[in-house]
């Protein structure tokens, strides 16, 4: 491969990545880069972009002579490339973890309602630490968040969790209370037979 068909590659791979993330450029990045990758950390998708591409234009500018330099400046760009799309990966990761993890439960929480009394409290438990457990990851997520408008919606989700948690826990004493009484008048039928 020569230096030139280098470069269109490097160039092809920066579009494609910048591409993959256009809709994501004003989101605000709170991951600590190293300092060597980028200049500052704490800033815009535009902003680690420019930087990428400052990079490749250097690359660009090289004398051809200085192939060490290539080398290094190439896997400079590649490192820099991979923690980028690494942590807006992992971001988007952790968003449709909680997505799918919500719907998931709404679906369980309509199925409950056919199921008979006994399936029903087993599901309900089920559910109970379902919600125990997001609600948790909320908490935990409020306390490591650093950016307002996220730590707001964990708040909000949180306090969501929380509501569906205590009703949860309502409809599982209510249905305790109706098995133990048709226990005791299936016990009262049976005796007086």
């Amino acid at each position: 491969m020569t230096i030139q068909q280098l470069i269109n590659t490097l160039e092809q791979k920066v579009q494609q990545l910048q591409h993959t993330y256009s809709s994501r450029l004003e989101e605000k990045i709170f991951t600590k880069f190293d300092r060597t990758l980028f200049s500052e950390s704490r800033q815009t998708v535009a902003f680690y972009f420019a930087e990428i591409n400052k990079t490749l234009e250097k690359i660009k500018s090289l004398d051809l002579t200085e192939i060490n330099y290539y080398l290094f400046m190439t896997n400079h760009l590649l490192k820099q490339c991979h923690a980028l799309s690494e942590t807006l990966s992992r971001k988007n990761n952790r968003f449709i973890e909680r997505q799918s993890q919500t719907s998931l439960l709404k679906k369980a929480h309509h199925d409950i309602h056919k199921l008979p009394p006994r399936e029903r409290l087993e599901k309900y438990y089920e559910a109970l630490e379902q919600l125990n457990h997001l609600y948790q990851q909320q908490r935990d997520l409020i306390r490591t968040e650093t950016l307002p408008e996220n730590q707001q919606k964990a708040i909000r989700l949180a306090e969501g969790y929380k509501h569906r948690r205590q009703k949860c826990q309502e409809a599982i004493e209510l249905l305790e209370e109706y098995l133990a009484f048709k226990e005791e008048q299936n016990s009262k039928n049976n005796s007086e037979k």
